[in-house]
């Protein structure tokens, strides 16, 4: 296949579809990102590149190595970066950060003019925590800038080590934005809740930004479940946010993993279940657990009730200490032609939770899908007591050319009446990697999921 986008081997381009990466330096970083996205030997554009930022000494070293041209914003331009970390650095206040904002619209709307058609803007810029306070700058700056450009995309640079005294590693984004037939120009500043109408409290963040997890293999029983995600990332966040004997619930407890972790961390396991297939398995998983040795001795409860969880009741469970789980990735179990839904198909295996109507796994509006989990969270933090902790395993969704950036607007609207921490996220290493876009344009692998973490007010 001819190779249209930039100049470089399916041996480099792939690697770089992984969304996420271990950060090494700067100089790799830029360069990574100019052969990726300029093309040299395009007969009508020179290979020229816009960039801003504080580390130009650096980016001037890799541009002439690999025989780029930095240009000013008039020069028509094949390829924007646009590094913001040493100026979200700086940034104290909420006031400071509008105003820098501002002027990364009216730069990215200046080079829309100059950008060619269907080629992309960088920005790289993280989440920052300032006086107790968590800001989300990547998703708020994300939201306005794509209503110039199109978002394409978010990687995740993991730093291994971090200044915070609280978290143990660090993280930023890189956005990618492409200008499209579905880009308008227009960049109209999308103002989020950065600034939550509360006194700022002190919060029990998780001690690490990231983490490679490898689930281990999964049993006869494990492997039914179409979404299952690893008791090993459970185990960790409930260590963390709760002690022994706390009550941990599981509103869509598929298959049991969380009441799982939870039992074998002697905590008391509860949950709802929507399917009686899932509930059963689920039930039978953690009875033979509690029968073996290793649990024999500890007086620890569960109770998982096939039910709809928007129809509990207050006496069905005890007070919850900590919620953990994962809901359904809106419909994209249904969306037909998916690998792994076709080696699940080979094996005679079940392809989505249920065939229910009232599944959230079976609606096909985006906006309808998310109001009724919101709304599915917010009565269901009823039954948290005060000052607990819910975390919510989610990821960004591309589906059919479009993105919808999941994990953001569920925190968006749930900010309203709980507190967002910083997320966590759950970087996968053991999927073979897809050749989307391959010789066109840059379509990313998704290999990272967010673990959101919300404290009730």
């Amino acid at each position: 296949m001819k190779n249209r986008f930039n100049n470089i081997t399916s041996k480099e381009w792939l690697p770089f579809q992984k969304s996420w990466f271990i950060y090494k330096n700067d100089e790799t970083l830029y360069e990574q990102h100019i052969r990726f996205f300029i093309k040299y030997d395009d007969p009508d554009f020179e290979p020229n590149l816009f960039y801003f930022g504080n580390r130009l000494k650096t980016m001037q070293k890799v541009s002439d190595k690999n025989h780029a041209n930095i240009v000013d914003e008039n020069k028509a331009i094949q390829y924007a970066l646009l590094d913001l970390r040493d100026e979200i650095d700086k940034i104290d206040s909420i006031d400071a950060y509008h105003v820098f904002k501002k002027q990364i619209l009216e730069l990215s709307k200046h080079l829309f003019q100059h950008l060619k058609h269907r080629r992309f803007v960088s920005i790289i810029v993280q989440n920052k925590i300032i006086d107790n306070q968590y800001f989300p700058f990547a998703w708020d700056l994300a939201y306005s800038v794509s209503t110039g450009y199109t978002l394409k995309d978010e990687k995740i640079g993991c730093i291994k080590k971090s200044l915070s005294k609280e978290i143990e590693n660090q993280d930023f984004y890189i956005l990618n934005f492409r200008k499209d037939e579905n880009s308008t120009g227009k960049f109209i500043s999308i103002d989020t809740k950065l600034i939550e109408k509360h006194p700022p409290e002190k919060l029990n963040f998780f001690s690490k930004k990231w983490g490679i997890i490898k689930p281990p293999r999964r049993n006869k029983k494990e492997i039914l479940h179409p979404a299952k995600f690893p008791e090993n990332l459970i185990r960790d966040f409930i260590a963390h946010y709760t002690k022994e004997n706390d009550n941990v619930f599981d509103p869509m407890s598929g298959s049991g993993s969380t009441q799982m972790a939870a039992i074998q961390m002697n905590r008391n396991a509860y949950g709802t279940e929507l399917s009686d297939f899932f509930t059963e398995i689920a039930r039978e998983r953690l009875s033979e657990h509690i029968d073996s040795k290793e649990q024999k001795n500890q007086k620890i409860r569960f109770k998982i009730l096939n039910k709809d969880v928007r129809n509990i009741k207050r006496d069905d469970f005890p007070k919850i200490d900590y919620i953990i789980t994962s809901p359904p990735y809106w419909d994209m179990l249904n969306m037909k032609g998916a690998e792994n839904q076709a080696k699940r198909k080979k094996k005679g295996l079940q392809l989505n939770y249920s065939d229910d109507k009232k599944d959230l796994g079976n609606m096909e509006d985006y906006q309808e899908f998310i109001e009724e989990l919101v709304q599915i969270y917010l009565e269901l933090i009823k039954i948290l007591k005060p000052g607990g902790y819910i975390s919510i395993i989610v990821k960004n969704i591309k589906k059919k050319g479009k993105n919808y950036p999941f994990a953001w607007d569920l925190s968006e609207k749930l900010k309203e009446k709980l507190t967002l921490l910083p997320e966590f996220f759950w970087l996968q290493d053991d999927i073979n990697i897809a050749p989307y876009g391959y010789g066109n344009t840059f379509v990313s692998n998704t290999f990272h999921q967010y673990c959101l973490t919300f404290k009730k007010r």
